[in-house]
Parts: structure tokens; C-alpha cells; sequence
């Protein structure tokens, strides 16, 4: 008998598998997977899947995808705990794309809505302001 097929899997494995993919620069199997939840129409995850999509995209290279896919991230979870990443990946993509106004308008709504950052979040914002060469 042939064995059965493995069940597909669930969408938090696969933003797992995608994050995994993503940590050892496989962007191809990353975008893959973030492109897989997003298909699977589960809202709990749709976030986290365009994050991972965007930060997939970056690493590719293909920084006006990567600025769609963060800015999708941002309009489905304005006030979420991970906007302000889509935030600075959104900023990130429009500064290699060249946009360096778009970029620093992009980080100064950052501050302006998320005035505590703190942690990681505040300097990856930090660090991606001084990329973009905001004042």
C-alpha cells in the first residue's frame, strides 16, 4: 500500500518553517511559505505571514514587493503589536528603493504613533532612520 500523504500543514508551520527558512537567507522556501498562509485565508495569521513576506522580498531584493507586503501588514493591524515592524520594514524597502523622503515620513508616523517604543522595535526604527538619512 502506498503510504499516506502527510497533512498539509497548519499555518503557524508554516510561518515557522518560514521564519526557519528565512534565518539560514532561503527566501525563496520563506516567501513560499509566507505566500502559503496568505492563501490560506487564515486572519489570525495574515500579519505575520505579509511581515515574513516583505522581510523574504528584502532579501531578494525585490524592495517594491517588500514595500507592498509590509504595507499590507501595517493596514490589517494599525494599532497591533507588530505594526511598528511593518512600519520599519515598510521604511526599509522605500529607502532602497530610493525613496528617502517616503522613508523618513514612514518613521516620523512611527514615532508619532508609537511614542514608547522600546527594545529591539526602537532600534531597529533608529537604525533605519539613520539608513534613510532622516534628520
Amino acid at each position: 500500500a502506498a503510504p499516506a500523504a502527510a497533512p498539509p500543514r497548519t499555518p503557524e508551520r508554516a510561518l515557522q518553517e518560514g521564519q526557519a527558512a528565512l534565518a539560514r537567507r532561503d527566501f525563496a522556501a520563506a516567501e513560499a511559505a509566507a505566500r502559503e498562509v496568505i492563501a490560506s485565508r487564515n486572519a489570525a495569521q495574515q500579519v505575520a505571514a505579509h511581515i515574513l513576506l516583505g522581510d523574504a522580498l528584502m532579501g531578494r531584493r525585490d524592495h517594491g514587493n517588500a514595500a507592498l507586503a509590509y504595507n499590507e501588514a501595517f493596514v490589517r493591524a494599525r494599532t497591533g503589536p507588530r505594526a511598528p515592524e511593518a512600519l520599519v520594514g515598510l521604511a526599509n524597502a522605500l529607502a532602497a528603493l530610493g525613496n528617502r523622503r517616503e522613508a523618513c515620513d514612514t518613521l516620523n508616523d512611527l514615532r508619532s504613533q508609537f511614542p514608547n517604543l522600546q527594545g529591539p522595535q526602537a532600534q531597529r526604527a533608529q537604525e533605519a532612520r539613520q539608513r534613510a538619512g532622516c534628520r
